[in-house]
């Protein structure tokens, strides 16, 4: 073999590389409440004083990301809570730092972001759905978060978002429930956003980060972007 032939054997090769670092990009689906939001962080600067005030309850666990089991209370009192303070979250509640940052400078490298999300409501026909919906976009746009779809999935059907990964051939989930994030790990990687409810959650496909910039270096590591076929 002459030199000449290496010298095109190499320029193909490196033009193969440059071809499959440019394909590969991923379908990322993206969490809204614990992850676009903190909503841990919200009940427990609303949730204490209420929950005393209106039924004479303290904390008993902190950590906790459900009302239940912050306060060990009744269902009655977890929906009285959330009646009263659902659409304060919904509508009010900021972005996580660094958020609209992290994910618009994945969309401008060709990443397709999803919004899948479980938010209460959100996928049902009725007038709250369509309310709860309009909530989202609203809440979206003002905080400058870039998607290229939103999923609602069955907030009572605890692996409703594997389903979805599947079909929108999700490659990568970021995700805070344990629930989701067992029932998407088999089909999808998924990248735990770490928090103190979340402490337990590990296993294959799973790897956590704390914060947007950690989920940045995740997603842009080259082991997980040249091989999306082994997620």
């Amino acid at each position: 073999m002459t030199t000449a032939d290496e010298l095109v054997i190499l320029t193909y090769g490196i033009a193969l590389l440059i071809e499959r670092l440019g394909d590969c990009k991923l379908n990322i689906g993206v969490d809204m409440d614990g992850v676009l939001t903190d909503m841990q962080e919200f009940n427990r600067r609303h949730a204490p004083k209420y929950f005393k005030k209106k039924f004479d309850k303290d904390v008993i666990d902190i950590e906790s990301y459900d009302i239940r089991e912050m306060f060990e209370c009744t269902e009655k009192e977890f929906l009285t809570y959330w009646k009263s303070h659902l659409f304060r979250y919904a509508i009010t509640e900021p972005a996580r730092e660094d958020a609209k940052r992290i994910v618009a400078k994945l969309r401008a490298e060709g990443h397709g972001i999803f919004i899948i999300s479980k938010r209460v409501f959100a996928n049902r026909k009725s007038f709250m759905g369509r309310f709860m919906r309009t909530v989202v976009k609203n809440w979206l746009w003002r905080n400058g978060i870039q998607y290229d779809e939103i999923v609602y999935c069955d907030n009572d059907i605890h692996d409703s978002k594997q389903a979805v990964c599947m079909e929108k051939n999700i490659e990568v989930m970021i995700d805070d429930e344990a629930v989701n994030i067992n029932a998407i790990a088999p089909v999808a990687r998924v990248i735990c956003f770490g928090t103190s409810y979340n402490r337990d959650c590990e296993g294959e496909n799973i790897t956590r980060a704390h914060g947007w910039d950690e989920i940045y270096s995740l997603i842009n590591n080259m082991e997980m972007r040249l091989e999306p076929s082994a997620l």
